[in-house]
């Protein structure tokens, strides 16, 4: 692991008030040849959401939450036994 030049690491996800969900999600952190790629070579844009953000602001109840724009996620889901061991996942229905 030490070697490795990408790290994962498990964190909580969170709703748009910033709570924790139950949920876990991973976090990616890049180092060494990598981390140079990632920022020299796979970025292709980094733009400045400031404004969106602002104009979003007004959806932050959670009653509102179904208006906020957010990039769409879906779960993934994992079905090798193996794989969910050495990751530390849990089964939900």
């Amino acid at each position: 692991m030490k070697r490795s030049s990408v790290r994962v690491q498990w964190d909580p996800d969170h709703n748009p008030m910033g709570e924790k969900f139950e949920r876990r999600v991973i976090q990616l952190g890049l180092r060494g040849e990598t981390l140079r790629n990632y920022s020299r070579d796979w970025i292709v844009k980094i733009e400045n959401i400031t404004e969106f953000v602002q104009q979003q602001r007004i959806y932050r109840e959670p009653s509102k939450w179904t208006d906020l724009i957010t990039p769409k996620e879906n779960v993934y889901p994992v079905e090798n036994s193996e794989i969910i061991h050495k990751l530390g996942l849990s089964i939900r229905d």
